[in-house]
């Protein structure tokens, strides 16, 4: 497990450059003179850099040594953040976030297997949680202390502080994975050929759903505390805290019950919580006390269903022959960044044409169509498990 160190180290990096935008976004709109739901896009680009060149670079790149790759895409991550800190005017903030997106995308692509692969199988689940624990406690930590950084002296030292991290994290893959030899690549076409098997399809939709439903609200969360519950901006800061050690939680027990209980049922109460959550931040956000304990809720349900849909992808797709684990969780993470691109435009759109409180909305609708597609999934498993009544394999890791 301490292999693992390194992977989690590149996520922690990852997690920063993706959700400090939530406490620095006012401050960027400001500085290149955009509204919110302009600088909103910048949430949006990197999601869809990393939606549609994770494919492509996993198709590329999964033919070669992991760990070489690993750390290339962090230096990659590491020169996008780079440009971001040094770009006077949006459009080169947008390409710099392009970059650092596309090589987010595949280290998880990359990681995920490798992460599964240095633990036992039947901890495979809480390997993964691992790997994405430094999301989480990017949550916690890099995000309100990036925020307090761009606050105190400038949103641009933050994004220099993350090209830092993203740099040492290269050089930590670097020292700490094994290296593995080159195996046959996986095709584009067969990335591609991954979303006709039903269950790997639904899979993505729910991942997209899921995620988006969170990020419709949580891209706009600092507007909404700050002009409804009376906090200032500083103190959103510490909300943030917060929300991110309930991610931790969410997360670190989502890889638990993955392996105790099943990735199919690990997914189902993550977005029945995730729905109970939003449909009270209707009527909490208002309330200075009531809305802080709600955001500590939804964090455990937001990122409760990581590690279960990330492990899921991987087991349905490890009956298709080599490289598939690879394909399968580069395509997830693609899904995931799918439905933050999607969520964070819509929710700009509401931004743009109303009020922030509106933005649970959007997210409720997001999170039921993603629990109405878990039946699919759910389906599925109960034929295959009468078909394979060993549970031997793959259907073993379903439950």
């Amino acid at each position: 497990m301490f292999r693992l160190i390194s992977l989690t180290l590149a996520a922690f990096a990852i997690g920063i450059s993706e959700f400090v935008l939530v406490g620095l976004l006012p401050a960027i709109a400001a500085d290149v003179h955009a509204d919110l739901g302009t600088a909103g896009l910048l949430v949006t680009v990197y999601a869809l850099a990393i939606t549609v060149f994770s494919p492509l670079l996993t198709s590329w790149l999964s033919r070669y040594d992991s760990r070489a790759m690993l750390a290339g895409l962090m230096a990659l991550f590491a020169l996008g953040n780079l440009a971001v800190a040094a770009s006077p005017n949006l459009t080169g903030l947008m390409l710099g976030r392009a970059a650092a997106g596309a090589a987010h995308g595949t280290v998880f692509a990359l990681g995920a297997p490798v992460a599964a692969s240095l633990a036992p199988k039947d901890k495979a689940g809480r390997a993964i949680a691992l790997m994405f624990l430094g999301l989480t406690v990017a949550m916690v930590i890099g995000v309100p202390a990036g925020t307090a950084i761009g606050t105190a002296i400038g949103w641009r030292a933050t994004f220099t502080l993350v090209a830092a991290l993203g740099l040492a994290a290269a050089l930590t893959l670097w020292a700490l994975l094994p290296s593995a030899s080159g195996e046959r690549g996986v095709l584009l076409r067969e990335q591609l050929a991954l979303l006709a098997h039903r269950p790997l399809a639904l899979t993505y939709i729910v991942t997209a759903l899921g995620f988006g439903a969170t990020f419709a609200v949580f891209t706009y969360l600092e507007p909404l505390l700050t002009r409804h519950a009376g906090y200032t901006a500083q103190a959103v800061t510490w909300i943030l805290v917060l929300f991110g050690a309930a991610t931790v939680a969410g997360n670190l027990v989502g890889g638990r019950l993955t392996d105790r209980r099943g990735a199919v049922l690990t997914i189902r109460m993550a977005l029945t919580g995730l729905i109970v959550s939003l449909v009270a931040l209707l009527a909490t956000q208002g309330h200075s006390v009531a809305v802080v304990v709600n955001i500590a809720v939804w964090g455990v349900f937001a990122f409760l269903i990581s590690p279960a849909v990330q492990t899921h992808a991987v087991a349905l797709a490890s009956v298709h022959g080599p490289g598939a684990e690879k394909a399968a969780s580069g395509l997830n993470i693609a899904a995931f960044n799918a439905g933050i691109a999607t969520a964070s435009f819509a929710g700009g759109l509401v931004l743009d044409h109303g009020d922030p409180a509106r933005t649970p909305w959007v997210a409720i609708a997001l999170a039921l169509a993603g629990l109405v597609a878990t039946t699919g999934i759910a389906a599925h498993h109960a034929s295959r498990r009468g078909a394979n009544a060993s549970g031997r394999g793959v259907g073993a890791s379903l439950r």
